[in-house]
């Protein structure tokens, strides 16, 4: 069985993903395909026109900005 990235065989490779459709890859081939053609979680974000992707951009940065909101305040004390 062959990376289809690389072509290299990943059998007895301990870092690998199995892709739907394709079989198993590299994990770090996959990796770097994924960045490289810009996907996330199957969006591709060189599809989305520039209102779309500044939107996408406002959902992640309120999503942090509420995550980053509900962890607890530590105190210390001297």
């Amino acid at each position: 069985m062959r990376c289809p990235f690389c072509r290299e065989n990943v059998v007895g490779k301990k870092s690998i993903v199995i892709l739907a459709g394709e079989g198993p890859a590299h994990k770090h081939c996959y990796e770097s395909h994924t960045y490289q053609s810009r996907q996330f979680d199957n969006i591709d974000l060189q599809k989305l026109d520039d209102t779309k992707l500044f939107e996408l951009k406002d959902l992640v940065l309120m999503e942090i900005n509420s995550r980053q909101e509900q962890e607890p305040e530590i105190e210390l004390f001297a």
